[in-house]
C-alpha cells in the first residue's frame, strides 16, 4: 500500500465523556478509522507534585498525514493544559485491516 503510512495516536482525557466527544469528532471528520477507549489509572508528576488519577485513554487508528489535524482537534476540545498526544508508527499489520483503514480515511 504505497503512500499510506498507518499510525496509532494516543491521548488521555479526564472523563469518558470528553474522550468520546473527541473520538466522535475525529471519526466524523474522517481523520480516524477507529477510536478505542480504555479506562485507566495514571500516576505522573505535574508541576513538581505526584498525582494519581482515573483517565480514559484514546487509541486512534489513522494515517501519518492526519497527525496535524488530529492534534489540532484534540487540543481544541481537551480540558488539559498539556495533554499527552503521542504518535507511534505501525511498521506492519494484517493487510486486509490496513486496506480497511485506508478506505475509511478516504485515502
Amino acid at each position: 500500500m504505497p503512500h499510506f503510512k498507518p499510525v496509532i495516536i494516543t491521548t488521555t482525557t479526564a472523563t469518558r465523556e470528553e474522550a468520546e466527544k473527541i473520538g466522535l469528532l475525529l471519526l466524523q471528520k474522517q481523520l480516524a478509522a477507529c477510536v478505542q477507549y480504555e479506562d485507566i489509572t495514571s500516576q505522573y508528576v505535574w508541576q513538581g507534585e505526584i498525582y494519581r488519577d482515573p483517565e480514559t485513554r484514546l487509541v486512534i487508528k489513522t494515517a501519518r498525514c492526519y497527525y496535524g489535524e488530529i492534534e489540532k482537534t484534540i487540543r481544541a476540545h481537551h480540558s488539559y493544559e498539556c495533554p499527552q498526544i503521542l504518535m507511534q508508527t505501525v511498521s506492519r499489520g494484517f493487510v486486509p485491516y490496513l486496506r480497511w483503514m485506508k478506505a475509511q480515511l478516504g485515502l
